[in-house]
């Protein structure tokens, strides 16, 4: 009898998961998983699946490796600062398991082929912007894969797994279900003698076994019968095998960061990250190119200019609240408070590190916490992987959320519920959600310039922007006058910070456009 030695290497490697209960190896040797986002968190998830014997890793990003990946990012090592994280992350997997596929993609998840998705059994998203979260979402849905959703910030991160409808995949009991749809029905009958029960267990609770065993127990049988007899057909459909979606947590995402430094740029900084903002374009325009993160003397230029930013501010807001009459007043202690509140209010002068920092929009993170989600994320995608082929070595988490705080090391589950509103699997087709931050002084022209910024690529010829509410209009390319002028201030229009408006499609965009209705957020920056 001959025995393959590569065998038995793999069977060596593997050999003490394969005491688990409900293992097979062979599963996880033929299985596929792709993580989009091969940061902190992705980096430990690929780690996971390439140790545990995957038979291949699908790794999607755009990002190349920065200094400050070095400190959470275990993939990445000093020297590999400018390349393609995709690229080095898969170089480390096969170092680490010779036996591992890996495939990786230096471009944006919305371009790859539909083909790279299909392919893979889990999809897990380990990406750090709301944007490319819901496109990922969205993908997973039309595709019928399920994705399991991860992030950080700080000392806190949470894991959402998300099983699309038509998966193929048993999510949820159909016993426990239908015993929550028969705690609820009970309360809208008007039967006297399971509300006299009622009353009776909040008053007397030792008579509550009696109670329940005489009265509440012959009702429920009647009311779990007809529960029974009507689940298939009118409950199942909503509540087994499919959790809500990403977009059902989300349903409005939040302004493009691009949109705020526009603003921003247009007027005068408001905030200590106003401040940097304003200073890379000064910079720019001194220099003639954008400040490198790389090139220390860059940095330091910047955080001189940035510093005259901050301290302007901190002049501007003094002069706003103490007038020259009641400066007059204050005694040199008293105007001291005063400046070192607005100092404490702005926060102290900069530090080198958080140009980057601004200027990336970079989230607070720590290693320790990546390394909590991540294995969460890791040991869901595995149940998933299993179940799919037919294998159970535990459900799924039931909700379908988990939210940590490593502050006080307390993990909380939140029943979340599918929306039937989503934008994205819910019944609504055709609608999408924006937010846009635009200046005091924006125009009507200025909606389209932010819609594109945020990714949308509207014609304005195209599309009519009225008032949902009482149908006003305040564009329209057909007709002529007011309702054709892109130069009419918002303000002049009535339209408040928060106000919502609507954009329609008109000729042939109409025809074209998947999206028959933008509900658009305006918040004033």
């Amino acid at each position: 009898m001959t025995v393959d030695k590569e065998d038995i290497k793999k069977s060596r490697m593997y050999a003490r998961q394969q005491l688990i209960d409900g293992w097979d190896q062979e599963i996880v040797s033929e299985g596929c998983v792709m993580i989009v986002g091969v940061g902190a968190l992705g980096c430990e998830i690929a780690k996971d699946f390439a140790l545990m014997g995957i038979g291949k890793v699908v790794l999607v990003d755009l990002d190349t490796i920065e200094t400050s990946n070095l400190s959470r990012q275990m993939l990445f090592k000093p020297g590999d600062e400018g390349r393609p994280k995709a690229e080095v992350a898969a170089e480390r997997l096969r170092d680490m398991n010779p036996f591992l596929k890996v495939d990786f993609y230096f471009e944006k998840l919305q371009k790859l082929p539909m083909s790279v998705y299909e392919e893979c059994d889990i999809v897990i998203a380990a990406l750090d912007n709301f944007n490319a979260r819901l496109d990922l979402n969205k993908i997973c849905l039309r595709l019928k894969k399920p994705m399991v959703e991860g992030g950080t910030v700080g000392f806190e991160g949470h894991v959402q797994v998300v099983i699309p409808e038509g998966s193929k995949l048993e999510y949820k009991n159909r016993e426990n279900e239908i015993e929550k749809i028969v705690e609820t029905k009970m309360w809208e009958y008007d039967n006297p003698e399971y509300l006299d029960a009622q009353k009776e267990i909040e008053q007397l609770e030792y008579l509550i076994e009696r109670l329940r065993i005489e009265k509440l127990e012959p009702f429920k049988k009647l009311v779990r019968k007809q529960v029974e007899e009507d689940f298939d057909k009118k409950y199942a459909k909503d509540l087994l095998d499919i959790t809500p979606c990403y977009r059902c947590l989300v349903p409005i995402p939040p302004a493009d960061d691009k949109l705020v430094a526009a603003c921003t740029l247009k007027g005068l900084p408001r905030n200590r990250n106003h401040c940097v903002i304003k200073a890379e374009v000064t910079f720019e325009k001194e220099h003639g190119f954008k400040p490198d993160m790389n090139v220390d003397d860059d940095v330091v230029k910047l955080m001189a200019l940035s510093q005259k930013e901050l301290e302007e501010l901190r002049t501007r807001v003094f002069n706003e609240n103490v007038s020259p009459e009641k400066l007059e007043t204050l005694s040199d202690e008293e105007i001291q408070e005063w400046k070192d509140n607005i100092k404490e209010t702005f926060g102290a002068n900069y530090k080198f590190e958080e140009m980057e920092n601004i200027l990336g929009n970079k989230i607070a993170a720590i290693q320790s916490v990546s390394s909590v989600i991540s294995s969460i994320q890791s040991q869901e995608a595995l149940k998933l992987l299993f179940r799919l082929h037919g294998r159970n070595i535990g459900p799924p988490m039931d909700p379908p959320y988990v939210n940590y705080n490593g502050v006080y090391g307390q993990f909380d589950h939140l029943d979340i519920t599918k929306r039937d509103d989503c934008l994205a699997c819910g019944k609504i087709e055709g609608e999408e959600n924006v937010q846009i931050v635009v200046p005091f002084d924006a125009d009507v022209g200025y909606i389209f310039k932010a819609m594109r910024i945020t990714g949308y690529e509207l014609e304005p010829i195209l599309w009519m922007i009225t008032n949902p509410v009482n149908k006003e209009m305040f564009w329209n390319p057909y007709m002529s006058g007011e309702f054709k002028d892109p130069s009419i201030k918002l303000t002049a229009l009535k339209i408040k910070s928060n106000d919502i408006i609507t954009l329609t499609p008109l000729g042939k965009a109409k025809v074209e456009s998947e999206i028959k209705k933008y509900n658009v957020i305006i918040t004033y920056m």
